[in-house]
């Protein structure tokens, strides 16, 4: 029997849902066929991302929600909501499904990418045997093996490292520095889904390419050189770090790890500084640039840099995004305290009074915001993935005796083997903990930051390791050729009938 709630008009029966939350809004989709109806509408599902997604800063695909068909808005605002609300428990989050592959015959997987676009469903994978090879997976629902597209490899062709171009419009995808015989080159590759890897030409560099957008590249040497490049015009500069504008602990070898553009500089991260450069412009005779800052956190293992989003990037008198910087330490004592294994969150806050009283946009040194335990021991992978929204995923190494090696001579040796580790750091996704009043720091300490184990290796060998953090998925290799996907978001139940 019809009752008030069916005789509502449709116009307020969307304004309703526009009032409650996701959950409701699939709960009333139950209730009977004019909500389920209802429910599938455009306006709900874009009410829902504007209201419950995108004003929290959940993660969520850099698309326009225009061009999503409606089925495919209202999966990606369901699955923002579900693996936001994960992070944000107060339980610890684990995987909601995960599946592995044999993706070579026992040959090391050495490098692991989430390839930008293809509704995050392709992965790169990078091995070396005789020769590389880079192999195209498309990852498949749970339960469905995943499947090798296409793969590039030059005989007698050694890959040295690569970058990936995270410009989606862009037509070039990697970029790649190989040695074929001993005469090094960057090549650039191109993917077509229909026919595969193409080669779009060649840069006469045995410099190494560390980041990819669009038409620039940043090729940089082991020391203290990076090079700003359009690789289809040939333009470019060169920044280059003094020696007297050196740190007195940085050594020779200082090998460039990630290069991060933001407003009007270029950061450039090595093993044993953080150099801030001007953004210069790129000419045919190319110029060299000194950096604005520089500083050391000594040397590192891995590190992890991006642009934070959410509430804490709006400075009005400052264009430029605050950067968060991970890093897992490498001290050169191995006897040295716990402490020093343990991750560091470090952000570079913009400088106010830039521009015009200050030349840089960042204030150095960058202040230590986070830490997170870690332990003492070696890694095949020691890569750090850190995401916009303050989510991480590294490997912890195997702990051969948690008790330590003077705790107890007699003590039977204990063994905890590698595992994959997540954790929120301060930011959207991160809800800290309650603190009583004897636990209570200064203002300025670090914050203590708990990690949560999502998935263990008895084989400890891990090689690989990349992270997308607005589809919830990681992905991990081993020196066997074995590729594991886990994913944060939950296997979605079955829709229920119609009622």
């Amino acid at each position: 029997m019809p009752g008030p709630f069916q005789d509502l008009p449709d116009d307020v029966v969307i304004y309703m849902f526009d009032m409650v939350s996701i959950p409701d809004i699939l709960s009333l989709r139950q209730t009977c066929k004019r909500m389920h109806k209802i429910s599938g509408l455009r306006i709900v599902w874009t009410n829902a991302c504007n209201h419950h997604i995108l004003p929290p800063y959940y993660p969520f695909p850099n698309v326009q929600i225009e061009e999503l068909t409606v089925p495919e808005l209202e999966h990606c605002v369901r699955d923002a909501y579900s693996l936001a609300s994960r992070w944000l428990s107060l339980n610890s989050i684990s995987p909601g499904a995960y599946s592995d592959f044999d993706a070579t015959n026992g040959t090391p997987v050495s490098d692991l990418r989430f390839v930008p676009g293809y509704d995050g469903n392709w992965l790169l994978a990078v091995s070396s045997g005789i020769w590389s090879i880079i192999a195209l997976w498309e990852l498949r629902d749970e339960g469905r093996t995943a499947t090798k597209r296409w793969e590039w490899s030059r005989r007698n062709c050694t890959l040295r490292s690569f970058a990936m171009n995270d410009d989606q419009s862009s037509n070039a995808l990697l970029a790649l520095s190989v040695v074929r015989g001993s005469e090094p080159h960057v090549e650039i590759l191109s993917l077509n889904v229909q026919t595969g890897f193409r080669s779009l030409g060649t840069i006469d560099s045995a410099l190494n390419p560390v980041y990819f957008h669009g038409d620039i590249l940043v090729l940089c040497d082991p020391i203290d050189v990076s090079i700003v490049t359009n690789w289809k015009t040939g333009a470019s500069a060169v920044l280059r770090r003094p020696e007297d504008a050196s740190p007195t602990d940085i050594s020779l070898n200082d090998r460039c790890i990630r290069v991060i553009f933001s407003t009007g500089c270029i950061l450039v991260i090595r093993a044993r500084s953080l150099t801030l450069f001007p953004n210069p412009p790129l000419t045919k005779d190319p110029m060299t640039y000194a950096p604005l800052a520089v500083h050391s956190f000594g040397w590192v293992d891995g590190v992890a840099v991006t642009a934070i989003v959410g509430p804490t990037n709006s400075n009005p008198t400052s264009p430029a995004q605050p950067l968060s910087i991970l890093i897992r330490p490498e001290p050169d004592d191995p006897w040295a305290a716990s402490f020093e294994h343990d991750l560091d969150l470090y952000v570079l806050h913009p400088d106010p009074a830039f521009p015009p009283s200050s030349i840089t946009p960042y204030t150095f040194p960058p202040r230590h915001t986070a830490r997170v335990p870690s332990s003492r021991g070696s890694l095949q992978c020691s890569d750090l993935r850190l995401g916009a929204h303050g989510t991480a995923v590294w490997i912890e190494p195997q702990n051969r005796s948690a008790a330590g090696l003077l705790d107890d001579v007699y003590a039977p040796l204990v063994r905890q083997n590698e595992r994959l580790v997540c954790a929120a750091f301060p930011g959207p996704l991160f809800r800290p903990a309650v603190v009583s009043a004897e636990e209570e720091v200064l203002d300025n300490a670090p914050i203590s930051v708990h990690g949560h184990t999502l998935h263990a290796n008895e084989l400890n060998n891990w090689k690989a390791l990349d992270y997308d953090e607005v589809r919830g998925r990681i992905a991990v290799a081993s020196t066997r050729g074995k590729i594991t996907v886990l994913s944060l978001i939950p296997t979605r139940p079955r829709s229920h009938p119609r009622v």
